[in-house]
Formats: structure tokens, C-alpha cells, sequence
């Protein structure tokens, strides 16, 4: 019983902390007060407040940083997996939804990107592709960075539900990643990736919009074609063609 009430004391301070960050419209990176500070804000015990910061950790919500305190995280409270992906087996067949969604959706990313990006916005990006690229040609793990810049192209689109809405979509980049062997990397990635940074860069929507259009269905493309080839192996060895069973003499 007691433990219950100390819960719920450590989920209704969590409200009231999620309530203090919304009134001072507190942004990704902003850090929290001290714990003192809002033990005496809350009036509550310092264990409760510490349990109503992880809870709120454990929502991505908050960062907690050893040493440093408690800061307002980048991915505003969204989920690690809110569309159950971690249960959906068919890997080829995910990557192929997912890329599906992503074609719907980051290529108009990319339009409001050109449209709206301040010059410090298409700096970074250009910044973030070039580090891409040199992880690209020195055969290094790029993964982190590409989804990096996948984020940046959506943020500097202007729209708040876009930005959330990366965090899921970039998920995608590493199953595509495993599910292309990594071969589309020098063919696609690389050059689409620059076509897509420079059509925003010079705020050119419809160039921005195709860039991000033809690297993403590129995808798509691969791993549907690499699935048929997979299909059609396993279906000749179960079965064989006529000319294949008349050599083994059936």
C-alpha cells in the first residue's frame, strides 16, 4: 500500500514536471532545474523526485545526465517504438513498408525543407552530407549520421509534426541498410543524398522534392527485385523445371 502511494506521489509530480516544461515552453536541450530546486517547487521528497525524473527519462522526455542534471530531450517524448516494429519478423517485407511510408512523406519533407531553411539550416546540412559522404568513401559505419541528416532535412522543413515524426521514419535506415547489403551506398545514398542537401540549399522545392523521390523509391526498388530473385531461386530448387526433371529422370 505504501508503495503504491509513493508511486502515484512520483506519477502526479511527473505531471506537474511535464506541466512546468509546457508553461515555460521549455525546448530539446533546455535543462531542468536542480533537484533542490524542484523539490522545493513541488514540495515533495527528493526519492519522489527522482523517481518522477526517471519516469520521465523512461518516456524520452527527459535526458538525464550524470553529473549534470536533468534536460529536455530531443525526442520530445516520442516512444523508441511506437509502431511496433520490434515485432514485425519479415525484415525485407519492414523495410519495404517502411519505405513505403518514407516515400510519402520525406519527399515533401524535403520540399518544405527548400522552402523554409534558414541559410544557417542549408550550412549544416551541407556540413552533414559532407560528413556522410567521407564516412561513405572510407568504408566507415555512416548509419548514425545519415539518420542524422535525415533528421536535420525534416527540422529545417518547419513543421513540428514532420520533426516528430523522423524519429520514427529514421528507423528505417538501418533495416534498409541490412535489407540493400549495403550496395546502393556509392549509387544511391551518396549522390542523392548531395542532389537532395544542394535543391534545399538553393531553395528549390520541386529539385528537392524528386531528389528525395528517386533516392527513397531507389530503395524500394532493390529490395522488392532482391526479394523476386530470392522467391524465384527457392521456387525452382522446390520446383524444378521440366527440362531439370527430365536429367534426373522423372
Amino acid at each position: 500500500m505504501v508503495k503504491n502511494k509513493a508511486q502515484s506521489m512520483a506519477a502526479q509530480t511527473a505531471d506537474l514536471l511535464i506541466e512546468y516544461i509546457t508553461t515555460n515552453q521549455m525546448l530539446p536541450g533546455d535543462r531542468m532545474p536542480t533537484e533542490a530546486e524542484l523539490i522545493e517547487k513541488m514540495g515533495v521528497s527528493r526519492s519522489t523526485i527522482r523517481e518522477a525524473l526517471r519516469i520521465l527519462s523512461a518516456r524520452n522526455i527527459l535526458e538525464i545526465r550524470q553529473g549534470s542534471g536533468a534536460y529536455i530531450s530531443p525526442r520530445r517524448g516520442i516512444p523508441d517504438d511506437p509502431l511496433g516494429l520490434t515485432f514485425i519478423y519479415d525484415a525485407d517485407q519492414l523495410a519495404i513498408d517502411l519505405l513505403d511510408v518514407r516515400v510519402m512523406i520525406e519527399p515533401k519533407a524535403a520540399m518544405l525543407a527548400a522552402m523554409n531553411a534558414t541559410e544557417e539550416q542549408c550550412r549544416k546540412l551541407r556540413d552533414q552530407c559532407t560528413l556522410v559522404e567521407k564516412l561513405i568513401q572510407s568504408n566507415a559505419d555512416y548509419e548514425k549520421e545519415d539518420v542524422k541528416l535525415h533528421t536535420m532535412i525534416c527540422e529545417a522543413s518547419g513543421n513540428s509534426i514532420l520533426i516528430n515524426l523522423s524519429y520514427i521514419l529514421t528507423s528505417s535506415v538501418r533495416k534498409t541498410i541490412v535489407a540493400t547489403s549495403d550496395s546502393l551506398k556509392d549509387s544511391n545514398t551518396y549522390i542523392y543524398h548531395r542532389k537532395t542537401v544542394e535543391a534545399i540549399a538553393r531553395h528549390d522545392p520541386i529539385s528537392a522534392e524528386n531528389s528525395m523521390i528517386c533516392h527513397v523509391g531507389a530503395l524500394r526498388e532493390f529490395i522488392v527485385s532482391k526479394i523476386k530473385i530470392t522467391n524465384d531461386i527457392i521456387k525452382s530448387q522446390v520446383f524444378p523445371s521440366k527440362t531439370a526433371r527430365e536429367n534426373l529422370g522423372f
